[in-house]
């Protein structure tokens, strides 16, 4: 997805990096690291495709949107527009004063979680506390290393790991272990199968006493 790719055929490394940029964010002081061909595409996905990713408001009870914010929708046209019209610039930076209900679902989606949270507003301090998380730990291996059930740690990598409510899995099909594992896999496959990886995914629930976004 958009966000950061995996990895490609062997190329010379000017053409591989190409369409990598840097986006920082001036209010969190966080960077990001954009492929700006495929943040385009993505784009269209979000727009053509509710099911791209699955947004959950933290309200007192953690519900579902049906769409993607328009905000988070927003700052992305503005980021392709930006990268269209500034072709040869390598490091871009967010309009000043995003908020956390912006920026924790928008780096979210930049990221590439299956599921994104979204604060009630910007002054929301406490989430998810004491409630049951489907949490979910992506994990880079060497194909080699996959038909082990536990690959050594200077094998594999962390690439993603984000929760969900298990109470929104139990209503919602789509949020299933099972489903969310194979969503993961299939975004990544092509990409890690490029370069001779695949996708180990772990998933167990947990209860926190608040979550860190």
């Amino acid at each position: 997805m958009c966000w950061l790719t995996c990895g490609r055929r062997r190329m010379n490394q000017s053409a591989t990096f190409a369409d990598v940029v840097h986006w920082y964010d001036p209010s969190s002081l966080q960077s990001f690291i954009v492929n700006s061909r495929i943040l385009q595409a993505f784009a269209r996905t979000l727009l053509e495709d509710n099911a791209a990713i699955t947004y959950v408001l933290l309200d007192t009870f953690p519900t579902l949107l049906n769409s993607t914010p328009t905000t988070v929708l927003d700052i992305i046209c503005v980021m392709n527009a930006d990268m269209l019209e500034s072709q040869a610039n390598v490091s871009f930076s967010f309009v000043d004063g995003l908020t956390q209900d912006n920026l924790v679902p928008l780096a979210a989606t930049l990221i590439g979680y299956p599921v994104a949270y979204v604060p009630i507003s910007a002054n929301q301090t406490s989430f998810l506390s004491g409630q049951p998380l489907d949490v979910y730990e992506a994990t880079v291996v060497p194909a080699t290393s996959c038909t082990s059930s536990s690959p050594s740690s200077n094998q594999s990598h962390t690439l993603l790991k984000f929760s969900c409510p298990c109470l929104l899995a139990e209503t919602n099909p789509e949020l299933f272990p099972k489903r969310v594992t194979k969503r993961l896999q299939s975004q990544f496959r092509q990409s890690l199968s490029s370069i001779g990886s695949s996708l180990l995914v772990h998933h167990h629930v947990e209860v926190m006493d608040r979550v860190a976004l």
